[in-house]
């Protein structure tokens, strides 16, 4: 797992080529993980959910009280809102902190359905007020507020029969793992992971929204033009109904090629692959793949993993492949991915930045860079969270450099300068009525060159389609080196060439500084 934060609280998510090994279910060990605190030390046997407000029978069950009530188990995919945050932050950066773009896991999960723990409990009616219910974690948990985690949700949403609420106390058939929510926790099929509360202590049903702490605070998205805490509290937006989110937005992401994978041009085709996901139980219909900047795009085959439940919603992601003509990759400047839901809503091109960074789900893209001195192609993802390539499970097939490192920490973190100037807020009374600049910097990032009149750029041809063997590779790329076999271990006292063995070393001596060998002119 990619930590993502110190050591408390425990934030992580997994290398996405191995997410992608795994297939449509998450192993728990390999689930993301989201903590806004300690992970609470909770037992079965003590644990209690105490219900209180507006129901006929307020109570407190045990864990074994709850499991008695009927019971179901549902494949659904939870996702952090703050999924591929860390290409908004080098855009600027915002609240919080860095996720790549696997925080998004799927499991089979078994719970008690809100709707018959509410009839249970009898829950009033909404001409009684009971317009709310409340969720809290247990005392102690965060550093804000009242301590607990909490969130509000209506009362519509959450007794929905189309959308299978539950307090969910096992994952793929297993009791919860600590890290999600063990004993019990709750889950909003189609909701960010944010608004699921684990470790579930409290409920409570009121005529008012909740007033939690991280309810307010936290799991918002306001408009580009707020930049700071203070700014939203001067706009009175943080209790803004439009601002909050519940639902998940559509996303999709390339998980293959895996970032500076490196392909062969003797390899006839590559197969492009990755995941998308959708919220409020809408489904994905269609993914394609452009390789021009989106004047074209080839259509991607869909893996579907759920059937539609009996109210036409699903709420798992799927999967995604598409056969592209290594030749046809090489010569792009980037390929990217979007999808589209049954209303023919579409994944946005560019982003658009806010304060929390949350929601990020542009058009993924991922450039294509010819390896020095060899018939090969590497790829460039836009952003890497694996602090070392020991967290690179599929290093043997990376391109590195000569001295074994990444070439890139991903295109969006070296072209940071020019993304962020493409991108970046302004307050207002700042941006510009004609936003052609902005146009002129976002075609820069795609081919790295400015454009200035009617002919798009065109991508060099290889230099050669002849595969060069290690041993004879020279240089580095840069012009300094031009020529010189930078990984060699014998280093020449006399120049600056290094060689591979002491036998060349001596061979170079001979024929090139030797004094007393004779040279013809």
């Amino acid at each position: 797992m990619n930590r993502l934060t110190g050591i408390h609280p425990f934030n992580s998510e997994p290398p996405a080529s191995l997410l992608r090994a795994k297939g449509f279910l998450t192993p728990p060990m390999l689930h993301y993980v989201r903590n806004h605190g300690l992970c609470p030390q909770l037992s079965w046997h003590t644990h209690r959910i105490d219900i209180s407000g507006l129901v006929d029978r307020p109570m407190a069950f045990s864990m074994d009280e709850l499991v008695r009530l009927p019971t179901v188990s549902v494949p659904v995919t939870l996702q952090r809102a703050g999924n591929r945050r860390k290409e908004r932050n080098l855009i600027q950066k915002g609240i919080g902190f860095n996720w790549g773009c696997a925080a998004a896991s799927t499991s089979i999960w078994t719970g008690v359905p809100l709707r018959a723990l509410m009839k249970h409990v009898g829950i009033k009616s909404q001409e009684e007020g009971a317009n709310w219910i409340n969720f809290e974690g247990p005392t102690g948990e965060v550093p804000q507020g009242d301590t607990t985690y909490g969130a509000s949700h209506a009362r519509g949403a959450m007794m929905n029969p189309a959308r299978p609420v539950m307090l969910a106390f096992m994952m793929n058939g297993e009791l919860l793992h600590p890290d999600h929510g063990y004993p019990v926790r709750l889950l909003i099929p189609g909701y960010i992971g944010g608004r699921m509360i684990k470790w579930l202590t409290k409920i409570s049903v009121t005529e008012e929204e909740g007033e939690s702490h991280y309810h307010i605070f936290d799991n918002r998205v306001f408009p580009k033009h707020v930049t700071s805490k203070d700014e939203a509290t001067k706009h009175k937006i943080w209790k803004d109904a439009a601002c909050t989110i519940n639902d998940r937005n559509m996303n999709s992401a390339i998980w293959a090629p895996a970032h500076c994978e490196k392909v062969s041009l003797s390899q006839s085709a590559y197969e492009v692959g990755g995941y998308a996901y959708n919220g409020a139980g809408r489904p994905i219909h269609r993914l394609e793949v452009t390789l021009n900047d989106g004047h074209t795009w080839r259509p991607a085959e869909i893996q579907r993993f759920e059937r539609p439940n009996e109210f036409g919603m699903v709420y798992c992601w799927v999967h995604w492949t598409v056969d592209v003509p290594v030749r046809d990759l090489r010569n792009c400047f980037e390929f990217a991915v979007r999808c589209w839901d049954d209303s023919q809503n579409c994944q946005p091109e560019r982003p658009t930045w806010n304060l929390m960074g949350m929601m990020n789900n542009p058009w993924f893209r991922v450039k294509v860079h010819d390896v020095p001195g060899a018939n090969a192609i590497w790829f460039e993802h836009p952003t890497r969270v694996e602090p070392n390539l020991k967290h690179a499970w599929d290093k043997d097939r990376l391109h590195l450099t000569v001295d074994g490192q990444l070439p890139s920490p991903g295109w969006q973190e070296r072209l940071q300068k020019e993304y962020s100037a493409a991108f970046a807020p302004l307050p207002l009374e700042q941006q510009p009525l004609d936003g052609e600049v902005y146009n002129d910097k976002a075609r820069f990032l795609r081919t790295e060159t400015v454009q200035t009149g009617a002919t798009a750029a065109q991508k060099p041809a290889p230099s050669t389609g002849i595969e060069v063997s290690k041993e004879a590779m020279s240089g580095d790329g840069s012009l300094t080196n031009v020529g010189l076999k930078v990984d060699g271990r014998a280093q020449c006292p006399h120049c600056t060439q290094r060689f591979g063995s002491e036998k060349a070393l001596q061979q170079h001596f001979k024929f090139i500084h030797d004094p007393n060998h004779h040279q013809e002119d």
